[in-house]
């Protein structure tokens, strides 16, 4: 059910924006990155972003990099971290204050929600649950059969989240077109290019604001823009 807004009253059909697909880090939640909340609280910053450097280098792929800096986080804790500890430290990021309220007027506008986030799934999966998403995707971290962290993970993501965003759309049904997405950083470049309505928070980044054909200051203002996006249709 998808609705358009004239006059005060929403009418069906003619909304533009059929889907809002959401990244997750710096849009949803107060950290710009799950991946270094986590190095900060084990103090591993330091050698993580000489990691970071070797993938922006090239050096090493993707599972290498969450290889790597899950094997920080371990060594940290001793060679042993539980999936228990580590919810425990990611429940604890919170959640932007217009979030709520953003949700809860997009269901009304009759709008579907979805999250594809280059994050740890540990955190999505809250994240997902508390905004309603009819589908979610983050990069999985691994654990052996009692619980305790491996090195590495599954990238289901990675950094492209092109394919993701496809991949929800063709799911849901939606067409591209007819598809939001809401991003603040270099990693949503590629979603944006997937989607009718690319959306930027914030300032971005150079490589970011090539791509987005909007932008909003904080969460809230994405109510008042899908309503004037609607509205010319």
């Amino acid at each position: 059910m998808d609705l358009h807004r004239q006059d005060g009253v929403y009418s069906r059909e003619m909304a533009c924006i059929h889907l809002v697909i959401f990244d997750m880090d710096g849009v949803l939640v107060k950290i710009k990155s799950s991946w270094d909340y986590l190095h900060m609280h084990f103090n591993v910053r330091d050698k993580a972003s000489r990691y970071l450097r070797l993938y922006q280098e090239g050096k090493i792929d993707f599972l290498e990099w969450m290889r790597l800096d899950t094997e920080l986080w371990i060594n940290a804790s001793g060679g042993r971290l539980h999936r228990s500890e580590l919810v425990k430290i990611l429940d604890r990021v919170p959640l932007d204050d217009e979030v709520d309220r953003v949700v809860k007027e997009l269901r009304r506008m009759g709008k579907r929600i979805a999250l594809v986030s280059s994050g740890i799934d540990l955190l999505a999966r809250r994240v997902a649950r508390v905004i309603g998403a009819e589908a979610w995707v983050a990069n999985m971290l691994s654990f052996d059969k009692h619980g305790y962290l491996k090195p590495g993970g599954v990238p289901i993501v990675g950094v492209d989240k092109s394919r993701s965003v496809r991949r929800i759309i063709h799911e849901l049904g939606v067409e591209a077109e007819r598809t939001a997405y809401v991003g603040d950083s270099m990693w949503d470049s590629t979603a944006m290019q997937v989607v009718g309505y690319p959306i930027l928070l914030g300032e971005g980044d150079e490589v970011v604001r090539r791509y987005a054909k909007y932008r909003i200051k904080r969460l809230g203002e994405l109510l008042d823009l899908i309503e004037v996006l609607d509205r010319g249709c």
